[in-house]
C-alpha cells in the first residue's frame, strides 16, 4: 500500500506545483458521475478526478492516471459510508480533442452492526459511587446493533463513550482496543470496544496564575467546589464562566492535571487575564423603541477595598435618560454578592414625563442558569402629564426576583424553557406614600418541530394589589407595547389613558405565539401574533393585537431579529429591530 502511495503523492504534487497557463481555455476531459443522491457529495468532494476537473493544464498520461486511481479510491470512501462491496466502473472515450470520463457507482447493501461488546473497566469497578456505572455506559453505546455502520458513527460512538467518562471523574479514560470486523459479502459488521476507565480524579490544590493586581480571595470565592471532591468538568466549565463574568478578568481558562499518578489530589490550574484598574467603555446603538443610544460606563477595581468595584453608567436615547452609580464589595463564597447603589433618571413616554432619584442595596447570587436577587430601594419620584397635575411620591420597597434558564443554547436555544418572577411591595408606615403589593412573572417555551422549525410560546402577566394607582410609583405598574411586547404598538403605547397620556395600570398581560424556521445556517423567517395590554383592573383588560413576519440573522451574540408587525385595531405598521430571545 505504502509503495503505490507514493506515485500518487507525486502526481499531486506535480498538480498543484504545475502553473496554470496565462490565459485560462476549456479543459480537454470531463468526467461525469452515475451514482446514489446520497453519496455524490461524498465522492465529489474527496475523489481526486473532481478536485482537478477544472485544470486545463493536465495532459493526457495524468488523466490516464486520474482514471486509473478512480476505482479505487472510490472504493475506499464508500467503504467509509459502510458499503464494502460496491460496483464500480471507470469508461473513457474521446470526442475529437476532448476525453469524456464516466464513474458509474453500484454501492451495494449498506452494513448493518450485527453485534456490540462494549466493556468498561477499570478504577471504576472498585467505586462503590459508581457501582452499575460501567453496566450503564455499555448499554448507551450509540452505534447499537440494527443500526447502520459507517466510520463517522464509529468514532461518533467511541468518542460519546469515552466523554461520559473523561467529563465525569475519570478524564483519564482510554479506549484499550476497538474492533469493527466486517463481513462485506454478509453486509454485517461486529463490533468490540473495551475501555479502561482509569482512576478516579478529586480536586487537590487551585494555582493560580497571572493574578497580581486583585485579591485571592476574589478568585477562591467564586470557586463552587472544594479539595478532595469528585472532579467533574462541568465544575471548571461554572467556574471559568463565573471568573469571566466577575468583571474582573478579559479572560479566564480552568484546567485539571490529568496525571493519573495524581488523580487522588489532581492540581487545578487557572490561567487569568486580568483587566486595568480602571477602564472605560463607551458604546452606541439604535432601536426601534427609543431611536439612537449613546452609552458610557466607567468602572474602578479595588474601589476603598480590594476587590471592591465602582461603576458608574450614563446612558442617553430619545426617550429615557439615566445615571446610576453602584459599588460591588467582594464575591462572597457560595456565589452572593453585596452591591449598593444610586440612580437618577428621567423618561418622557406617551406625554408622561417621569423624574426620579433612587438608593439601592443589592443582594444577588448568578449562575448561568440561575439568578436570585433581593432588593431594598428607597426612591422619590416626580410624575407630570401633558394635560394633567404634577405628583410627587415616595417608596420604600422590598423587592425579589428569580430567574431560571433550562435551555440547550444561551445564545441560540433551539429548545427548552425561561420563567422570571418577581415579587415586591411597600407600606405606607415606612417611608411610602401608598402601601402596595407586587406580583409579575414572564416566560418562554420553546418547542421543537423537526430539525429546522420551532414554536416559541410567550407570556407576561402582572397585577399590583392597592386600593388604587395613585402614590405607586411608575416602575411598578405597567404598560405594554414595543419591540418586547406586543409588536405593531409604540414602546408603552398600551395602558391606562389619561387626557393624552398613556400610565400604567395595576394588571398586564401579554402572549405571543411564534413560528420560526431555519433558511440557513446563518439566516431563518418568522411569522407571529401578539395579544395583550395593560389596564387599572381586571375586568378593564381589553386585549389588542399585532401580528406580522420578520427574518432572523444569527450572529455570535446571537440572533439579530428584525420583524415588521401590524397592529390590528390601529392598522399600522411598525418595524422592530431587537437582538437575541425575546424573553
Amino acid at each position: 500500500m505504502i509503495r503505490r502511495a507514493a506515485p500518487m503523492a507525486l502526481l499531486l504534487a506535480a498538480l498543484v506545483c504545475c502553473p496554470a497557463p496565462a490565459s485560462a481555455g476549456e479543459p480537454g476531459w470531463q468526467v461525469e458521475l452515475d451514482a446514489p443522491e446520497d453519496l455524490r457529495p461524498l465522492l465529489e468532494e474527496h475523489l481526486d478526478m473532481f478536485r482537478y476537473r477544472n485544470r486545463d493544464d493536465l495532459d493526457d498520461e495524468i488523466v490516464e492516471r486520474l482514471a486509473a486511481r478512480a476505482a479505487e479510491d472510490a472504493r475506499a470512501l464508500l467503504a467509509t459510508a459502510g458499503h464494502f462491496s460496491p460496483g464500480i466502473r471507470v469508461d473513457r472515450h474521446r470526442e475529437g480533442a476532448l476525453t469524456r470520463l464516466r464513474i458509474t457507482v453500484q454501492p451495494g447493501p449498506r452494513a448493518a452492526v450485527a453485534s456490540a461488546d462494549v466493556r468498561v473497566g477499570g478504577a471504576i469497578d472498585q467505586e462503590s459511587a459508581d457501582a452499575g456505572q460501567p453496566a450503564r455506559l455499555s448499554r448507551r453505546w450509540r452505534l447499537r446493533p440494527g443500526e447502520a455502520f459507517s466510520q463517522a458513527a464509529w468514532d461518533d460512538a467511541k468518542n460519546a463513550l469515552l466523554r461520559s467518562l473523561q467529563l465525569d471523574g475519570y478524564p483519564a479514560a482510554r479506549i484499550t482496543a476497538s474492533r469493527a470486523e466486517v463481513d462485506a459479502e454478509a453486509a454485517r459488521v461486529d463490533i468490540t470496544v473495551t475501555v479502561d476507565s482509569g482512576p478516579l480524579f478529586r480536586y487537590g490544590e487551585v494555582h493560580v496564575e497571572g493574578l497580581d493586581r486583585y485579591p485571592r480571595t476574589l478568585v477562591d470565592n467564586l470557586r463552587r467546589f472544594h479539595a478532595g471532591q469528585r472532579y467533574r468538568y462541568e465544575d471548571l466549565l461554572r467556574y471559568q464562566s463565573a471568573l469571566q463574568s466577575s468583571g474582573f478578568f478579559s479572560g479566564a481558562s480552568v484546567s485539571i492535571d490529568n496525571d493519573p499518578a495524581q488523580a487522588a489530589a489532581a492540581t487545578v490550574r487557572v490561567l487569568l487575564t486580568e483587566y486595568p484598574a480602571m477602564k472605560i467603555d463607551l458604546g452606541a446603538g439604535v432601536s426601534t423603541d427609543n431611536g439612537p443610544r449613546g452609552e458610557a460606563t466607567f468602572t474602578r477595581h479595588n474601589t476603598f477595598q480590594p476587590g471592591w468595584q465602582s461603576t458608574t453608567r450614563l446612558r442617553v436615547d430619545r426617550k429615557e435618560q439615566t445615571l446610576n452609580s453602584d459599588l460591588a464589595l467582594l464575591p462572597e463564597p457560595g456565589g452572593w454578592r453585596n452591591r449598593f447603589g444610586v440612580e437618577a433618571s428621567h423618561s418622557d413616554i406617551e406625554d408622561l414625563a417621569i423624574r426620579r432619584f433612587g438608593l439601592i442595596a443589592q443582594r444577588s447570587w448568578r449562575s448561568p442558569e440561575r439568578e436570585l436577587d433581593w432588593s431594598l430601594k428607597l426612591q422619590t419620584e416626580e410624575q407630570s402629564l401633558t394635560a394633567g397635575p404634577v405628583d410627587n411620591l415616595e417608596a420604600l420597597t422590598l423587592n425579589y426576583s428569580w430567574t431560571l434558564r433550562r435551555v440547550d443554547d444561551l445564545l441560540r436555544p433551539r429548545r427548552g424553557y425561561m420563567l422570571n418572577l418577581q415579587l415586591g411591595g411597600a407600606s405606607a408606615a415606612l417611608l411610602s406614600t401608598r402601601s402596595f403589593s407586587r406580583a409579575y412573572g414572564r416566560g418562554l417555551y420553546i418547542l421543537p418541530l423537526g430539525r429546522r422549525d420551532r414554536l416559541h410560546l410567550r407570556g407576561e402577566v402582572g397585577a399590583v394589589w392597592a386600593d388604587e394607582r395613585k402614590g405607586i410609583p411608575s416602575e411598578f405598574l405597567f404598560r405594554a407595547g414595543g419591540d418586547q411586547s406586543v409588536r405593531g404598538y409604540d414602546y408603552q403605547s398600551l395602558g391606562v389613558r389619561q387626557g393624552s397620556s398613556v400610565v400604567g395600570g395595576r394588571v398586564l398581560g401579554v402572549a405571543t405565539l411564534e413560528y420560526q424556521r431555519d433558511l440557513t445556517r446563518e439566516w431563518g423567517a418568522a411569522v407571529f401574533v401578539d395579544a395583550g395590554n395593560a389596564a387599572d383592573r381586571p375586568s378593564e383588560l381589553r386585549p389588542v393585537h399585532g401580528y406580522g413576519f420578520g427574518v432572523r440573522w444569527i450572529t455570535p451574540a446571537g440572533a439579530l431579529n428584525l420583524d415588521l408587525a401590524r397592529g390590528r385595531e390601529t392598522g399600522q405598521l411598525r418595524l422592530h429591530f431587537t437582538l437575541g430571545v425575546r424573553f
